[in-house]
């Protein structure tokens, strides 16, 4: 009998034979109590090679969450540094919204006061040419149609007694008066 070494699994008798062919003995037969006890043996064999397989199965399983959970980890993670790239950027974005709204604020404001400064100097140049228009006109007027000479007042005569008027009493000095009362004279 020819021992294969590549079966995946040899049972105990042909181990047994093999052994006793190789030792020069024959094979004895085994007893009851010796065949129960390989066959207690050759269980907790099998338990023993369950439970290792059990526990491999354990361990490739919990290797195997570790790996997931430790890939869910770094997804988590680059997911949050995207996410805080992705606000900052939508910050500066704002930001850049805003100072371009200012600036364009800025820019109208300017316009308008640039404008407002534009009408009042030419309101103020129509202004200084209707006025100086005007003053040639009147100049022209003054030339075309000069004034009349200037004529003296007649000089007024106030007529005074002392007599019974109620205006001057007998105390009234009528020089003093045309002094102070007509001085053009």
């Amino acid at each position: 009998m020819a021992f294969d070494y590549e079966a995946a699994d040899t049972d105990d008798e042909t181990v047994r034979a093999v052994a006793a062919e190789m030792a020069g003995g024959g094979l004895k037969p085994l007893t009851d109590e010796e065949i129960a006890l390989r066959h207690v043996e050759r269980e907790a064999w099998r338990e023993q090679a369950r439970q290792r397989e059990e526990q491999w199965r354990l361990d490739r399983e919990q290797e195997q969450a570790a790996k997931a959970e430790q890939e869910k980890a770094e997804w988590l993670a680059e997911h949050r540094k995207a996410e805080a790239i992705r606000q900052r950027e939508r910050q500066e974005q704002f930001t850049r919204d805003l100072h371009q709204r200012e600036l364009r604020d800025m820019r109208f404001q300017l316009t308008q006061a640039k404008s407002w400064q534009r009408n009042v100097e030419q309101a103020t140049r129509n202004t200084i040419a209707y006025q100086q228009r005007q003053t040639l006109m009147s100049e022209l007027e003054q030339m075309i149609n000069p004034p009349a000479p200037p004529s003296e007042p007649e000089p007024q005569t106030i007529v005074v007694s002392d007599e019974g008027s109620p205006d001057f009493g007998p105390d009234f000095d009528v020089r003093a008066f045309n002094k102070k009362s007509r001085p053009w004279w």
